[in-house]
């Protein structure tokens, strides 16, 4: 097995003028295209196993004057690149650096950067020869762009400008990889003398590698178009484009296409999509507009909470995305807090209040389930607040990924202080697709405070419909630890945006002494019955297993240090066989 910086990739200029030498095609090989192989869905293409195997196999071709197979330029030298993508390889790695030195054993690979040659660079000066050279690719030779549907790759740019002519295929945005036969039969009636230009995914790779074998010139070109706006703004971030797709934003919400008629009569074939024309385009964005998105249930418990119910409120009915009923929990207030509810339902016919005597937030919570109307269910809690993109990031992305449960991140904030804690930003801002089992293994990962955002209720979307038969416990803490992963085992995928909307309220409350040794006792417990379920069910739990050892850390030096000694030897007996049977 090789060392990680053992891995040869060519600098992009090397790499440009392999490819213009030897009229080689190309395949790009990311972090996209390394999740799909190892078993994850990402944001525009689900897991398909037959993907997963070809893409496998082509990283395994040596580079060649034929096919130039590349790798991104970070295996040695990543200073070159700013922090947000320092730490985002750097991560990568961790995760999949064994898949690498085991895998990628060619003498050398193309820079998979061809494509990716600004923004992320610290030195940003040598974008301007980058471009130059790609677009020399091309330059007086007709092209055939096979791309997505909202990819529009060169509109309200010159990059093409230097080729004799254009022409395109539109295919999904979304799974072009099942509609693979349709498209290479396409490609291949408009394909005479033509360099193919693909933007489409882990699916462009599969589609190089056959056009190659027919003897055309295929070059995986991603999400170029993206880069060259944003180098042609000078931009220092990415910029979200307003007129078609944008790289990191793989969910094309407000979009404003343009009736481009240069565009439309470049489309050769629209193969999976709607065919368009300048007033099919006007009608289509029309028809969107008026198309009704689904009901949003919102669940709030509330329980003696007067002084921050405003601010929780006022919050939610402040949302962008305004299909939600609003369902607010009365769980026996004492404090007034009934009050304040009934005086937000009279000015909002989206809020419903219900009243009950005090049984606890799993009794709040249930009710609130059992009366929920909408098609999704999130959960607030009342103390708490969020920003008014809250649920549109949310439901876009589930509907746009296809997911059953979507999930985000959160900022803390400190009452006493009434200052932030920010976790997210820029620089660690991602979003992707989980299955459930990578989902599962989150559950210990104390890194963006995932471990947190794997538990709470809030932070999600979820489908109603899978919540059947669960419902909290009542009378039992740590309900959300004994809940939510049964509705994970129950959904497609999970899809995370990480980023902090959610505002979750820090008080100085604490636990009583009784109560920390019930928490201690029913944190072993739920950890033990999850562990049992998923092992039953087929999933690997080995990182569950890992995170149920520092629960019992934990929980054996909190019983400790609380002075219940039977509880710390129960504990402590429980470690020593781990530690045993572990080695």
């Amino acid at each position: 097995m090789r060392k990680l910086e053992e891995i040869r990739v060519l600098p992009i200029l090397d790499s440009l003028a392999y490819i213009k030498e030897h009229q080689s095609s190309v395949v790009r090989f990311g972090d996209g295209e390394i999740d799909v192989i190892q078993g994850s869905s990402i944001p525009y293409q689900p897991y398909d196993s037959e993907l997963a195997a070809a893409l496998k196999a082509i990283l395994t071709i040596p580079s060649s004057p034929e096919l130039v197979v590349c790798l991104p330029d970070v295996f040695q030298g990543l200073e070159r690149y700013n922090s947000n993508a320092q730490q985002f390889w750097k991560s990568h790695f961790e995760r999949y650096g064994q898949f690498y030195a085991q895998e990628c054993q060619s003498d050398w690979y193309g820079s998979t950067f061809i494509s990716r040659p600004y923004i992320d660079l610290v030195d940003k000066e040598p974008a301007a020869a980058y471009f130059a050279a790609i677009k020399d690719l091309w330059q007086g030779r007709d092209i055939l762009i096979v791309e997505g549907e909202t990819s529009r790759s060169g509109v309200g740019n010159d990059l093409f400008a230097g080729a004799d002519s254009v022409s395109r295929i539109v295919c999904p945005s979304k799974n072009a990889f099942a509609k693979y036969d349709d498209i290479l039969e396409a490609i291949l009636e408009h394909a005479d003398d033509k360099l193919i230009l693909l933007m489409l995914g882990p699916t462009a790779k599969v589609l190089a590698v056959d056009l190659m074998q027919r003897g055309y010139q295929a070059i995986d070109l991603g999400h170029i178009d993206s880069e060259y706006e944003w180098f042609q703004m000078k931009a220092t971030s990415k910029v979200k484009l307003d007129h078609k797709h944008t790289a990191e934003h793989n969910f094309d919400t407000d979009i404003q296409f343009t009736e481009d008629a240069d565009y439309l009569h470049s489309v050769k074939a629209w193969v999976g999509v709607a065919s368009q024309t300048l007033q099919e385009v006007s009608v289509k964005e029309e028809h969107e507009v008026q198309a009704v998105p689904a009901l949003i249930s919102i669940i709030v418990p509330v329980y003696n909470v007067k002084p921050y119910l405003n601010r929780c409120i006022d919050s939610l009915l402040k949302q962008t995305y305004p299909h939600f009923e609003l369902i607010l929990i009365n769980d026996g207030s004492t404090d007034g807090s009934a009050f304040v509810l009934e005086e937000y339902a009279k000015k909002d016919e989206r809020i419903r209040v219900i009243h009950q005597e005090n049984a606890g937030v799993s009794a709040a919570r249930n009710k609130g389930i059992d009366s929920a109307k909408g098609e999704y269910i999130t959960f607030v809690d009342s103390d708490d607040f969020v920003e008014d993109y809250y649920l549109q990031h949310l439901y876009d992305g589930a509907r746009e990924s296809g997911s059953d449960i979507a999930a985000t991140n959160f900022t803390s904030f400190n009452e006493e202080r009434q200052s932030f804690l920010f976790y997210h930003h820029e620089g660690n801002y991602f979003q992707t697709v989980y299955s459930i089992q990578d989902w599962l293994d989150l559950e210990g990962n104390m890194k963006n405070n995932m471990h947190l955002a794997f538990t709470f209720s809030p932070l999600k979307l979820f489908k109603r419909s899978l919540f059947g038969d669960i419902r909290y416990p009542t009378g039992r803490l740590r309900e959300d630890d004994a809940t939510i992963y049964k509705l994970y085992l129950k959904a497609n995928q999970i899809h995370f945006t990480n980023e902090g909307p959610y505002y979750y309220s820090q008080r100085p409350e604490g636990l009583s002494r009784s109560v920390m040794l019930q928490d201690i006792t029913t944190m072993i417990s739920n950890a033990e019955e999850r562990i049992a379920l998923l092992v039953a069910l087929g999933y690997n739990p080995a990182a569950q297993i890992d995170s149920y050892v520092a629960r019992l850390k934990k929980c054996q030096a909190d019983a400790l240090y609380a002075g219940q000694i039977e509880l710390y030897r129960s504990i402590s007996a429980k470690l020593d066989l781990m530690n045993r049977f572990r080695k």
